[in-house]
């Protein structure tokens, strides 16, 4: 039999502390040394990089905003 988690009180204080319990967990895990950075230049969010090579929080959204930027700044006219 699983137990059951059963938060009481206002909406914001049950989401806070599943927040808390998430970022607890997260700490004490061994992935939190690939937590990185996204790189791209107007991106604050954070991941864990499931590879060495991994730069961007989403390949879809940052990813693809680097790989346009790169591609004008070879092909732009002078």
């Amino acid at each position: 039999m699983a137990a059951t988690r059963r938060r009481d009180g206002t909406p914001g204080a049950r989401l806070a502390a599943c927040l808390a319990e998430a970022a607890a967990e997260l700490l004490a895990d061994p992935a939190v040394t690939r937590i990185r950075e996204c790189e791209a230049d107007d991106c604050v969010m954070l991941f864990v990089a499931t590879h060495p090579r991994r730069r961007r929080c989403s390949a879809a959204r940052c990813g693809n905003r680097m790989r346009v930027a790169r591609h004008y700044q070879r092909h732009k006219p002078r």
